[in-house]
């Protein structure tokens, strides 16, 4: 793992650990960059792809910029691994993961877990189409707070980048996990997310997004990116 920080100046400076070896699409910026970097990623495991796979995924990078721009993501990376891999980390699978996260304003966690798991419910639960208490959750400190994990199962419906407008959303299962995590006192919380092409490895998916949050800090800073010093309770 290594360390990522990132930062709006104008709010937060964002320290969080991320893998390595992922693919980071956050630090690319343009469409081509992108593509460049999940281009190279295949060709480094010896997966080709095809002009109809490169026309699709520029298609689908396309309009992902667009939603990432819109909801302030700042997080985004693809952990990719052949199911020929060879080395301490292989599986015998596949293994194709896609994770995003972003900072929001959180209120006061005056009853810590419980509020972060009434979060996750309206909002996560609410948008992706899952039922939280079917999900494993388990709750754990982290740099900004306490922090709420949770892995589940969910059928993901997606359009495919090229197909007609009218043509009906596909279904696939997918491994999913998530992390929220706040400071009891309110301000700016870290949301992560992501999915596994196989359900089976949320779990995996879930340890890594914890790797992600524990040592991660949120200091906010002014217009040059200058911390700001801790605000007084009066």
């Amino acid at each position: 793992m290594t360390t990522l920080e990132t930062d709006n100046p104008t709010r937060w400076r964002l320290s969080a650990r991320v893998p390595d070896d992922w693919v980071d699409l956050a630090a690319t910026s343009t469409v081509d960059q992108a593509l460049g970097a999940i281009r190279a990623s295949f060709d480094a495991v010896g997966t080709e792809l095809t002009p109809h796979d490169v026309g699709l995924l520029r298609t689908g990078l396309e309009a992902w910029r667009d939603l990432a721009s819109r909801h302030g993501i700042l997080v985004h990376g693809l952990v990719h691994q052949g199911a020929e891999h060879q080395g301490p980390t292989a599986i015998g699978r596949e293994v194709f993961w896609d994770v995003i996260g972003t900072v929001t304003e959180f209120e006061a966690v005056d009853d810590g877990p419980l509020s972060l798991m009434e979060i996750v419910r309206r909002v996560m639960a609410a948008k992706l189409g899952f039922d939280v208490d079917e999900a494993y959750t388990e709750v754990f400190q982290t740099g900004i707070g306490p922090a709420l994990g949770l892995t589940t199962e969910l059928d993901m419906r997606y359009r495919v980048p090229g197909e007609p407008e009218d043509a009906e959303p596909r279904t696939r299962r997918v491994g999913l996990a998530a992390v929220v995590a706040a400071p009891k006192g309110g301000g700016p919380g870290l949301v992560l997310g992501g999915w596994s092409l196989d359900p089976a490895q949320r779990n995996g998916l879930g340890m890594l997004l914890a790797a992600m949050a524990g040592p991660a800090t949120i200091t906010p800073v002014d217009r040059d990116g200058n911390p700001l010093p801790p605000a007084v309770e009066g």
